[in-house]
């Protein structure tokens, strides 16, 4: 049986596989992506979810923040479809700021580019540091501990943040409020948030996503964006509106797009990052990987296929270097390093599983994370080949497989 792994932009390799051994091969919802990102966008901003339409929700000289999550796709047409109804209502594009995170900077990106040209020479762009001094203070949550999120929040008169829906399985996803709070928070509360996510004991994760919900509210954040992403960097839907409709429906959907039975745990499972460029980050490998070890069997392995080109930054590559993944896990959450999530994820992964990766990274800082690199798709082959069962999961950074029943 030939099962196709995608990966890359419009790049692919086929496995040759026994009948016997492809237990699965899924990842790629049934739904077709949008046409039109742009104008799905604007007809959303226009009859949102339990909501008056976006025009109705603000005035002229109001200051307006777009708080941007990280990992959205297509973002530069959903920030666009924004600005065009705000524009509509009079509001003036140097009263708009786009907020960013991060590692949208350091990714290389220009978050300006994500401005429409018409309106760029006078909104403004920020990109959040959670490591300076530029945080102010919003209340103190019900669990006594002070809530500090980036200034321009605080100050707005209205916030519209503007995230990607995943399956609320995925790490470190934190709901449609998990775009606002920790992305533009301290890098201590980030991290605290984070490992929630790997507690994967279920009063931590209620208590991480009530915390989020709870700075929703304290912010008056009535108006969300959320996209539904789709296979390849698309998208599936955009929907606004009322963040706990818009969270309700949104789940809806992703659950139906992105949840996959397969029979069975698989020796070897082929964890494939379709997309672009804005894809292949590490956050999404560390998704892929949690994922994966959702479906691989004890003493397993799993193989990462991606076009990944960025170096690893340091908590990663101390990964490698670890004997015990268990006490570098330990360490990793006791300091706050900016790339907890994946180093956090690699080193859980390499405690439960073999690591193999086709990238395009060099050999040697694939080795140094403690990951066996692999040259090509023959290799993979090769490797798929030595195992007795197999399952090939697409879009791996937002499908979600699950051993049995759909609903289990």
């Amino acid at each position: 049986m030939i099962a196709r792994v995608r990966y890359g932009l419009e790049r692919s390799l086929e496995l040759d596989l026994a009948d016997d051994r492809l237990i699965a091969a899924c990842g790629i919802p049934a739904e077709r992506p949008l046409p039109d990102v742009r104008e799905a966008a604007l007809a959303a901003l226009r009859h949102p979810l339990a909501f008056p339409p976006l025009v109705q929700a603000t005035v002229p000289g109001d200051r307006v923040v777009l708080a941007l999550e990280c990992g959205v796709p297509r973002a530069g047409q959903i920030v666009a479809a924004v600005f065009d109804c705000l524009v509509e209502r009079d509001v003036d594009p140097g009263d708009v700021t786009l907020l960013t995170p991060e590692s949208h900077a350091a990714a290389g990106m220009n978050p300006r580019d994500l401005v429409p040209p018409s309106y760029r020479d006078r909104a403004k762009v920020l990109v959040h540091d959670p490591d300076k001094d530029k945080l102010s203070y919003l209340a103190v949550g019900t669990d006594n501990e002070p809530i500090y999120l980036n200034r321009a929040l605080c100050d707005a008169d209205l916030v519209i943040p503007i995230g990607c829906l995943r399956c609320e399985p995925a790490l470190g996803y934190h709901g449609v409020h998990g775009g606002l709070f920790p992305t533009f928070s301290s890098r201590k509360t980030q991290k605290k948030l984070l490992d929630d996510s790997f507690a994967r004991v279920g009063r931590g994760e209620v208590r991480g996503r009530k915390r989020v919900c709870e700075v929703g509210w304290l912010l008056g954040v009535q108006f969300t964006v959320q996209v539904v992403p789709g296979p390849g960097g698309e998208v599936l839907n955009v929907l606004a509106g009322l963040p706990s409709d818009v969270f309700r429906d949104g789940q809806s959907a992703c659950q139906q797009a992105w949840t996959f039975p397969v029979p069975r745990e698989a020796q070897l499972v082929v964890a494939a990052i379709d997309g672009d460029a804005e894809e292949h980050t590490w956050d999404n490998v560390a998704r892929a990987l949690a994922a994966a070890l959702r479906v691989v069997a004890a003493d397993g392995a799993i193989a990462l296929v991606t076009a990944l080109a960025d170096a690893p930054a340091p908590a990663l590559r101390q990964c490698g270097e670890a004997s015990d993944p268990r006490q570098l896990l330990r360490h990793i959450r006791r300091g706050a390093p900016a790339d907890f999530l994946p180093a956090a994820a690699l080193a859980h992964a390499l405690d439960q599983a073999r690591l193999y990766m086709l990238s395009g990274l060099p050999d040697a800082a694939v080795e140094e994370l403690g990951i066996v690199p692999l040259a090509n798709g023959a290799e993979l082959a090769r490797l798929a080949g030595r195992h007795a069962s197999c399952i090939v999961l697409s879009n791996a950074q937002y499908a979600v497989p699950r051993v049995g029943a759909s609903d289990d």
